[in-house]
């Protein structure tokens, strides 16, 4: 398998295993969530039925007043609802214990007071209806202790509940650090491995880099990158050896043959110095040479004044690159206040950050107490119509009971408009604060971005002004060579006017012998500085390939 591929694996497992941890943690919430499903409802009917059987006891007592057909139907419209509830009540409550025997009571009672209510209000009996009213707030006590039971259930259901989500998140940081471990146990096995191969191979490059060719190189037996690279590793290794081996056999033999030509080369030129200072007692103060001389003497000249120009130029150059390190400093200083400023940027956008996320508490707590205040107007809307109800029951004495009731109700209504108000003014801010957020972490992101480029730029500042620095240096020597250059070329001209004079002072010779001979010198003298470069290579090569071990 390819190391990709190898690689890929890795993830996949890692992956699968933090799926089925969080699988995990969404079948515990979901049977979290089905074991409320049904309480909840029931604690909701159980409301429901008490404040219908409220509904039933005030409609029997105002017809028991005001026998209407109107207060007929309002409380067998009532009877409907409560018996359908009673019966959603029943389903949801356990099936065996004291809140069923509280269900029976309710349904018992409930069943006589709809069939005794029907005679009555069908019948226009007035007492018998205000019995049947005091029979409602009967079932209601019942209710009542049927709705503490249950409540306390709910109590119970809401601990273990608690309870489940403490051991899942328990359960679910237990796996998530088993899952961290195991995953880091097998990436270092893994990398391991690699690093192994890897550092192999790294061994047997140094050794072969300090010349040892006789390093063993296993044969590799799997097929990813390492494997392949380990085998023409190990071809190279091979082919590198006979290559050496071909060139030290070929360095001994151009040695050799070296050694016979610089032989034969120096006996040729004991011959040809004897010539030479022949024909050098026949060429004294020949006029030929006194005028090579003069043009000799002409070209220094030039020259001498061609090194004064590179001279003059080198120093201007020397001094450019001193200012331009300067200017390097300088924007390398720069780059580091550059720096400093935009750490102190990011710094400040971190505290807006902070800022940010506390208003965003604010506003939740802010929404939850508009929640309480909406639950109390809604409550306070309940209790401004229980005493309306009492009101119109009281008759003319209660009118002024009724007034403030009414008042009640309109600052329920005023209070839940303003809960609303509040809770669009926070989903406002809320919103807002969103942007903010987001608009701070692209600005942390962009300065995170500008930081990182002009960290690169003082980098490059910096190896552009050691490049700089070098290059002053070469120029100082570059400069300090043009002086001994130039010192050289004088001495030079020295000698040159010396050899004129005593060339002038020449009187004969054979010219065709001089120069026959001067190119015999020199012929002779070039080969034997050619065997010499020769014969020093083939040595540099020997001293060279003693470095491999063959």
């Amino acid at each position: 398998m390819k190391l990709q591929g190898k690689m890929v694996l890795n993830a996949l497992i890692s992956l699968l295993a933090s799926l089925v941890l969080v699988a995990y943690i969404i079948f515990q919430l979901l049977n979290m969530n089905a074991q409320n499903k049904e309480l909840v409802p029931t604690l909701l009917n159980i409301q429901k039925l008490n404040g219908t059987l409220m509904q039933i006891s005030q409609g029997l007592n105002n017809y028991s007043a005001t026998m209407t057909e109107s207060n007929k139907a309002s409380i067998l419209n009532e009877l409907q609802k409560a018996e359908e509830l009673v019966t959603q009540v029943a389903s949801g409550v356990l099936p065996s214990g004291e809140e069923q025997e509280w269900v029976s009571s309710i349904q018992t009672k409930f069943g006589k007071l709809k069939g005794e209510t029907e005679q009555a209000v069908n019948g226009q009996d007035s007492p018998e209806a205000k019995r049947q009213a005091i029979r409602a707030q009967g079932i209601q006590n019942d209710l009542y202790m049927l709705n503490l039971l249950a409540e306390a259930r709910y109590e119970a259901s809401t601990r273990e509940l608690e309870n489940s989500i403490q051991l899942t998140w328990q359960i679910a940081l237990a796996g998530a650090i088993v899952l961290v471990v195991a995953v880091g146990a097998y990436n270092v096995f893994v990398s391991r491995q690699l690093a192994g191969r890897i550092r192999r191979l790294n061994e047997a490059a140094g050794q072969i880099a300090e010349g040892n060719l006789m390093v063993e190189i296993a044969e590799p037996k799997g097929k990813d990158e390492l494997d392949e690279l380990g085998r023409s590793f190990r071809l190279m290794k091979n082919n590198l050896h006979g290559i050496v081996h071909s060139v030290d056999q070929a360095g001994r033999s151009v040695d050799s043959l070296a050694q016979d030509i610089d032989q034969h080369n120096d006996t040729m030129q004991e011959i040809v110095n004897q010539v030479a200072a022949a024909t050098e007692e026949l060429a004294v103060g020949s006029q030929k040479t006194a005028e090579d001389l003069a043009v000799t003497v002409e070209l220094v000249d030039e020259m001498s004044q061609l090194f004064e120009a590179n001279l003059a130029g080198t120093a201007q150059s020397a001094a450019y690159s001193s200012e331009a390190v300067r200017i390097m400093d300088k924007g390398s200083r720069e780059m580091e206040e550059q720096l400093r400023v935009v750490a102190a940027n990011r710094q400040a956008m971190s505290e807006v950050e902070q800022t940010v996320q506390t208003l965003e508490a604010n506003a939740q707590e802010i929404t939850q107490m508009t929640g309480y205040v909406s639950e109390i107007a809604k409550q306070t809307t309940m209790l401004s119509l229980n005493a309306s109800i009492e009101a119109a029951r009281a008759g003319e004495a209660g009118k002024g009971f009724a007034v403030v009731a009414d008042e009640v109700k309109k600052l329920a209504d005023q209070s839940a408009v303003t809960a609303k108000q509040i809770f669009s003014a926070v989903e406002g801010i809320t919103a807002a604060m969103r942007n903010v957020k987001d608009s701070v972490a692209r600005s942390m992101e962009l300065s995170r971005e500008q930081e990182e480029a002009a960290a690169l730029t003082g980098q490059s500042f910096t190896e552009v002004s050691q490049q700089v620095q070098q290059i002053a240096g070469h120029l100082d020597t570059l400069t300090a060579d043009m002086n001994r250059s130039q010192h050289m070329c004088s001495q030079v001209q020295e000698a040159v006017a010396n050899m004129s004079a005593i060339t002038e002072q020449s009187a004969g010779g054979s010219e065709e012998i001089a120069a026959s001979t001067t190119e015999q010198r020199r012929s002779f003298a070039l080969a034997a500085e050619k065997v010499k470069q020769l014969r020093q290579i083939a040595g540099e090569l020997q001293q060279e390939l003693q470095r491999f071990r063959l």
